[in-house]
């Protein structure tokens, strides 16, 4: 499975758009708002679409994404979203480009808020709960709640995990446990870094 970011590129503020790509699927986690829609576009096709949570740079090109290429989206709150997708819960198991992710709820960020992990791989998209160096999710919005953003990382942080890749900055694909307890201590003592 080859993972990139389309949002690498673009000049308005978005979360990233990591693009899953194995021979026989291409999916999507997260889709981006703003110019980021010009890396989408040229694609393809895309199979399947996973939201980590409903913050507009997360899911602002998601319309637009469903009128191109009328894939299968699955989010925590489908209610949530502009279009029609199926729910997914904690536990639940999701497979994307032939490797299974496990769905763990995440709250703190937002209350819709998912990471997905696979124990084969190591891999966790972390949407906007933890960044690289000690980054963390805002709490300061609408249905932030540090309290529970810390007890979403400890869950993370007891995982066995080789690389992750969040909702704004680089991926993190060395030292990625290291970078994870950083953002669980970080969480208990300072303001966010997003």
């Amino acid at each position: 499975m080859e993972i990139e970011n389309l949002a690498g590129n673009g000049k308005d503020f978005t979360g990233n758009i990591w693009h899953l790509e194995a021979s026989d699927e291409t999916v999507l986690v997260d889709v981006g708002t703003g110019d980021s829609w010009n890396s989408i576009k040229g694609l393809e096709e895309v199979d399947n679409v996973i939201i980590t949570h409903s913050h507009y740079d997360h899911v602002d090109n998601l319309e637009k994404v469903v009128e191109l290429f009328d894939p299968e989206v699955y989010a925590y709150e489908p209610e949530n979203l502009k279009v029609e997708a199926s729910k997914l819960s904690e536990g639940d198991s999701v497979k994307l480009c032939g490797e299974s992710f496990k769905v763990f709820h995440t709250p703190g960020h937002k209350d819709d808020s998912i990471c997905l992990y696979s124990s084969d791989s190591g891999i966790v998209f972390t949407g906007d709960l933890i960044f690289p160096d000690g980054g963390f999710g805002r709490t300061d919005l609408d249905e932030g709640d540090r309290d529970k953003l810390i007890e979403s990382i400890m869950k993370i942080n007891k995982l066995d995990v080789k690389a992750f890749y969040s909702g704004h900055g680089e991926a993190v694909e060395e030292n990625a446990d290291r970078s994870i307890k950083a953002s669980l201590q970080a969480a208990k003592q300072r303001t966010p870094k997003y």
